[in-house]
């Protein structure tokens, strides 16, 4: 059985408390999602420099009225301890077990370089909105096995009625995965039909790549959460996108 107690992460406030301490109500037209790929921000080891400047730029944002809700994917540390425990043997579930213990130690990492977080890993996206409410900056790993946290980062935006933000290391959706294919195009816009559509194609061809999951584009369609996939390195794209200014990725809603 997995043992949350190896972090005390899952001790969030009574309702209570946050009723207590709540200033007013957060903007949710203000409010984002982001789904931090690991890889952003975990190498061989975790990348302390640009980690400190995520942290700064979300500093920066948060002080002009943006909200940020994160949730944080395991990278190289989830897939190193998922090739060790195959050569055990181990299960898929207990494989994606790892993968979540590993993705909310990036999580807590991260809860460490920010100004403002709450100070542990959450679990429940329905107490987002009690942190929110004390000002904090909920911070999320993985939930569930078999769950991605591209998906649960779906979840939470449906249940806070916010805006969804995957970072990743290429600068959006393309034709093709642009790591392999050197003529593949960035696509800027696309409707939520014409990324399930992709999906279907990169399920029947091995060569392609899609950078959001089935079950996270199920979600957002269903619930017409407006959706971007940004480049995580590029700290003044990401700026300007949640300022609403010019910017290179790809926005993802009902329209074509």
């Amino acid at each position: 059985m997995f043992d949350e107690s190896i972090f005390p992460m899952a001790k969030e406030e009574s309702a209570e408390q946050a009723q207590a301490e709540a200033p007013a109500f957060y903007d949710n037209s203000k409010l984002f999602v982001v789904s931090v790929g690991g890889s952003i921000l975990i190498g061989e080891k975790p990348k302390t420099t640009f980690i400190a400047k995520f942290a700064e730029t979300v500093n920066e944002l948060t002080k002009e009225g943006f909200k940020f809700c994160f949730v944080v994917g395991g990278g190289k540390t989830a897939r190193n301890y998922v090739a060790s425990a195959k050569s055990f043997g181990a299960s898929n579930y207990a494989l994606d077990k790892l993968g979540i213990v590993s993705s909310r130690l990036n999580a807590l990492l991260l809860i460490q370089a920010l100004e403002n977080s709450y100070p542990t890993v959450m679990t429940d996206p329905e107490k987002a909105t009690e942190v929110l409410n004390q000002g904090k900056i909920p911070v999320f790993g993985g939930l569930y096995p078999g769950i991605t946290t591209d998906a649960v980062a779906s979840l939470v935006a449906e249940a806070l009625d916010a805006r969804f933000i995957n970072l990743t290391n290429v600068d959006g959706v393309y034709t093709a995965d642009p790591n392999v294919e050197p003529y593949a195009k960035l696509i800027e816009h696309m409707s939520y039909e014409k990324l399930l559509s992709l999906i279907r194609v990169a399920d029947s061809k091995p060569s392609q790549h899609v950078i959001l999951d089935l079950p996270c584009c199920l979600i957002i369609r269903r619930s017409g959460i407006p959706a971007a996939v940004l480049n995580g390195n590029n700290l003044d794209n990401f700026k300007e996108f949640v300022r609403g200014n010019n910017f290179k990725g790809t926005t993802i809603s009902e329209e074509e």
